[in-house]
């Protein structure tokens, strides 16, 4: 199995250098498919924000788009996915995945000092 870097989506999606975006598409559409760890995902949201300036519908459209493409393989994509839905509806992608994968492993809730991550249900704010 072969896994790819958060760079080569970065090139795959912004397509911002030539070169690499060849290189990038080739190795992505080349039919076997290329695994994706959860935490590439919340780095790419965090450079197509950061650097690239995307509002959060176009990067939640990114990563939907990314994550039903056909050319890559999530080993977990149920709580991916629901993670993708909560960052549309305006939580932090991190905590979202962070929450979701828990709950794919059996945790019944996840405890948090963050405020705003507390909003998510199934986390609980420590206190």
């Amino acid at each position: 199995m072969e896994a790819i870097d958060t760079n080569i989506l970065v090139r795959y999606i912004t397509g911002d250098n030539e070169a690499q975006l060849r290189k990038a598409t080739k190795l992505i559409e080349s039919g076997q498919p290329k695994l994706v760890n959860p935490i590439v995902l919340v780095e790419l949201s965090w450079v197509l924000n950061s650097v690239y300036k995307l509002s959060r519908k176009a990067i939640a459209e990114a990563l939907k788009d990314i994550s039903n493409c056909g050319y890559l393989l999530f080993k977990r994509p149920r709580p991916i996915n629901i993670a993708i839905k909560n960052f549309n509806d305006g939580f932090d992608l991190a905590d979202a995945m962070i929450l979701n994968l828990n709950a794919e492993d059996g945790a019944t809730v996840t405890y948090t000092f963050d405020k705003k991550a507390a909003r998510l249900s199934g986390y609980k704010l420590l206190r």
